[in-house]
């Protein structure tokens, strides 16, 4: 047997062992299903992830999106021709079947050949209780409501009617800017590219001429800086009025009123080159929770696989949770929506209005303007730091960069540590692309990321938050930093609190 046909057993064989209880099998037809691969044969599903990549169902040619892919998060694969160890097969968007048929969870590409893409992803996270959102998912967005009324609400503003796709323990707020049009070249003036990252967008593919132009990158980024501007605004309407609190970025968090839970916006793939960043399509299955060493083994047998559903007003919160574990439901669902990815260019160009305006777009401004320092002269400048001069904390991700310098906690907590101490936004980012492009282990990490973008953004992200006092810095404290998990000395000799930028302290 090959080992294509191996795997696609054991991915079909995983999905009804785990599938838990799917509902008894409706009436002959259309809405006929009881695993992932019957359901992915269904046309009105099928149609629906074809609208969602751009194209239709009778011409797969006519896709915008650049690739898709498939992937399960709980199974390692074993065909190294097709797919990769982290279970992922990825495929030209002319050949969507191929994936399909394996029954995995089905992403396309942000990079897509007609239009810059606009997505914004909501999750909640739970520290002490990972798979709280898939054991109580209906208590858990209840938490996510009012931030999700406050999101659209932020877009009504700006006349902006994104496809909101309800995920395992959050939301996509999708839409599209034209490329090629006026807002579009408004973009490119918005955002850069480093020159590291325009040298990988050159050289995808020399022999078949696949590149992405620079023109395109540079949109990618500036809608990425709209989406951080939004994620300002809805913060600081939210954080009132709900006890949870709303994070930028995936990271812990201390104790709070509700525990070590939150509710993240994750910006994160604006941080990364657009050609290797996708998103789960609509309609698709959803595994993650079947990942027992992340969310206990408890959730990964007592939760059936999830589909991820397109949220309109026609549908309650309540009937939508009750329709996204159950393929026959899901399928009837489908033949009533469509996912085509709106076209909001006009709304977007009013969005770039207001951010213009903004204290954000000002930092932004300064942050491009500030030069890092080369990389000839790294050893007279980034290396000099005084690492004794700085908490243990801070300083171990520095010492130790492979992987602590991927976790967005200890990004923040050094970009508010070197604030204080004086730094530019920029040099924080270039002392961190130093590490990265130092050998510390990473492999052929870098060979897919950008060191230099990576950097710059969770940088710009954190420090512009401090400078807009969207981060008052009330976790800059050993006590919570502790209860993160992130103290790797106690009673160091170091008080975190003497680092906030605003202390009175000196």
């Amino acid at each position: 047997m090959s080992a294509t046909k191996k795997i696609a057993e054991k991915v079909s064989t995983t999905k009804q062992g785990k599938q838990g209880k799917q509902g008894k099998q409706g009436k002959q037809g259309t809405d006929r299903a009881r695993t992932a691969e019957e359901f992915y044969r269904l046309p009105q599903v099928k149609q629906r992830i074809c609208e969602y990549c751009g194209g239709t169902l009778d011409s797969h040619d006519s896709f915008t999106a650049k690739y898709v892919f498939g992937y399960d998060e709980s199974i390692i694969s074993e065909d190294l021709n097709r797919f990769d160890r982290e279970g992922l097969m990825s495929t030209p968007y002319n050949s969507i079947e191929l994936v399909l048929d394996h029954g995995l969870g089905i992403f396309r590409s942000n990079w897509d050949r007609a239009n810059t893409l606009a997505v914004l992803d909501v999750e909640y996270f739970n520290v002490d209780f990972p798979g709280e959102a898939f054991i109580n998912s209906k208590l858990t967005f209840e938490k996510l409501e009012p931030v999700y009324q406050e999101i659209l609400g932020v877009f009504c503003k700006w006349d902006i009617t994104p496809l909101v796709i309800m995920t395992g323990q959050g939301y996509h707020f999708v839409s599209s800017i034209t490329r090629g049009s006026a807002v579009e070249k408004k973009l490119e003036k918005l955002g850069h590219v480093s020159k590291t990252l325009r040298e990988k967008y050159r050289n995808l593919d020399v022999e078949r001429q696949i590149h992405v132009s620079e023109g395109h990158g540079r949109a990618f980024d500036g809608i990425g800086r709209l989406l951080e501007y939004v994620a300002h605004q809805v913060i600081k309407n939210i954080r009132e009025k709900i006890d949870i609190p709303v994070v930028l970025g995936d990271g812990a968090v201390g104790a709070g009123k509700t525990g070590r839970e939150a509710i993240s916006i994750d910006l994160s793939m604006y941080g990364d080159p657009i050609h290797v960043r996708g998103i789960r399509c609509p309609f698709s299955t959803y595994h993650k929770h079947k990942m027992s060493d992340k969310f206990g083994e408890s959730v990964a047998q007592s939760v059936g696989i999830l589909i991820a559903l397109p949220r309109t007003d026609d549908v309650s919160l309540g009937e939508l949770l009750e329709t996204r574990d159950n393929f026959q439901k899901c399928a009837r669902y489908a033949s009533k929506v469509k996912c085509n990815i709106p076209d909001q260019t006009a709304g977007w160009g009013k969005a770039i209005n207001s951010y213009r305006h903004s204290q954000l777009a000002k930092f932004h401004k300064d942050f491009d303007s500030t030069k890092e320092d080369p990389k000839e002269e790294w050893q007279h400048t980034y290396d000099m730091l005084d690492t004794n001069s700085i908490p243990p904390c801070v300083r171990h991700c520095l010492l130790v960069p492979n992987d602590n310098l991927l976790r967005p906690v200890n990004l923040q907590t050094l970009v508010r540590v070197l604030l204080k101490m004086g730094w530019h936004p920029k040099h924080i980012a270039g002392l961190i692309r130093s590490k990265f492009e130092r050998d510390y282990g990473w492999g052929d990490y870098w060979e897919k990321y950008d060191p230099a973008t990576r950097a710059k953004f969770y940088v710009r992200m954190y420090a512009g938050a401090v400078a807009c006092n969207l981060d008052k810095e009330e976790d800059l404290n050993c006590v919570s930093h502790q209860e993160k998990g992130y103290c790797w000395q106690p009673w160091c000799g170091f008080n975190l609190l003497t680092f906030m930028v605003r202390s009175p302290h000196p």
